[in-house]
């Protein structure tokens, strides 16, 4: 017999598949996505700006012309962007205030030492009033007299030995007036051992020319340099600081700057950016001069030095002009007196030549080698 069933009918059942839900709401996000970027590059050209926020206009939903949301026509605008060079006119004049007379015999950087300056303070009783010596630290060839404190003169090895605070305590004992003269952009020696710092032609070459070898007034070295040798030099004890070769050469060479610049320069805008460099940097120390360029000042080509006298004259205390005839000095002091608005221009303006010219209480004077003692035993000293 076959065996009894001890249930129903045998029915066959098969497995049942689990929902892969989460399978499903991963495809829905995916899809949104999707349609969002379809729908945000779709519709961006429909995209309307206004005052009240963002809109979107469908095609054929623009509302005609007289409505509420009638699109008006868009006005034609001519653009254009000027580059002009800085407006000083605005800037107050700050310097010049508080000086005195000075008669000043010039002492070359061959004789600034203990013994060499003596030469020149045993002549002072041949001249005048003679109060004062300029004593040139720093020449074109960019080698310093002394040994500064400046980290750019020690990384380029331009420190010289001679013992500049004894020198200058030795001529204060005498009641002198004393004057730093310092070159600023010509400089041979930076321009040689740091070529980033150098003056090109659009070539790339190093401008040189009969003063020497030019630096680039833009660089950071640069203006870095001459604000540490300023400040060194009024820590020594110097009376008055006077800036040379504070320009750029006037040629007619197609110059080229080291630094990546956004506009096309000017020399007037490189030597006027270094002057309120500078200025500021020491304002509040001691007097800070200028030499000018003379014959581009009576030329009429101070744009081409960039010496814009009438910034010059409100940032440096005096301005001292080269020449060899006082009818050249008069004709210096007429081109520069409209600017020289405060303190004393007797005071503020300086011929530097070979004698005192009539008339003038302050000046600076060349003096003629056939003057000096010499320099062959008996010296006298500075002390």
């Amino acid at each position: 017999m076959a065996p009894a069933r001890s249930g129903g009918p045998e029915v066959y059942r098969g497995r049942r598949k689990r929902i892969n839900v989460l399978g499903i709401v991963f495809g829905a996000l995916v899809a949104l996505v999707l349609l969002a970027i379809v729908l945000f590059f779709g519709l961006q050209k429909y995209i309307v700006f206004e005052h009240d926020g963002i809109s979107v206009v469908l095609p054929g939903a623009r509302v005609e012309d007289g409505g509420a949301g009638a699109e008006e026509p868009l006005e034609q605008v001519q653009a254009a962007i000027t580059i002009t060079d800085p407006d000083y006119s605005s800037i107050a004049a700050r310097a010049g205030e508080g000086l005195d007379d000075i008669i000043a015999l010039f002492v070359p950087a061959a004789d600034v030492s203990l013994s060499g300056v003596g030469r020149y303070v045993d002549v002072m009783g041949q001249y005048p009033g003679a109060n004062a010596l300029v004593l040139e630290v720093k020449g074109a060839g960019g080698q310093l007299v002394w040994s500064s404190g400046s980290e750019t003169a020690a990384a380029y090895g331009a420190n010289g030995s001679v013992d500049l605070a004894a020198l200058v305590e030795a001529l204060h004992a005498q009641d002198i007036y004393l004057v730093a003269q310092i070159s600023c952009c010509v400089d041979a020696l930076l321009a040689s051992r740091s070529p980033a710092t150098a003056l090109c032609v659009n070539t790339g070459a190093p401008y040189t020319d009969e003063t020497g070898s030019w630096l680039d007034p833009y660089s950071a070295t640069v203006s870095g340099y001459i604000t540490e040798l300023c400040s060194d030099l009024r820590d020594i004890g110097f009376d008055e600081i006077l800036l040379a070769n504070f320009a750029m050469p006037v040629t007619d060479a197609p110059i080229g700057y080291q630094v990546q610049l956004s506009s096309t320069p000017s020399p007037e805008a490189a030597v006027c950016g270094l002057a309120m460099e500078v200025t500021n940097a020491l304002e509040g120390g001691v007097p800070v001069s200028v030499l000018l360029n003379a014959e581009s000042l009576r030329s009429g080509l101070a744009s081409k030095s960039g010496q814009n006298v009438e910034l010059f004259a409100k940032v440096f205390d005096r301005l001292v002009t080269q020449t060899d005839s006082a009818w050249r000095s008069d004709v210096d002091l007429s081109l520069l007196d409209q600017y020289l608005t405060l303190g004393d221009p007797a005071q503020r303006y300086l011929p530097m030549m070979g004698y005192i010219p009539e008339g003038y209480s302050s000046c600076i004077v060349q003096v003629p080698e056939s003057v000096l003692p010499s320099s062959e035993g008996g010296e006298t000293s500075a002390e």
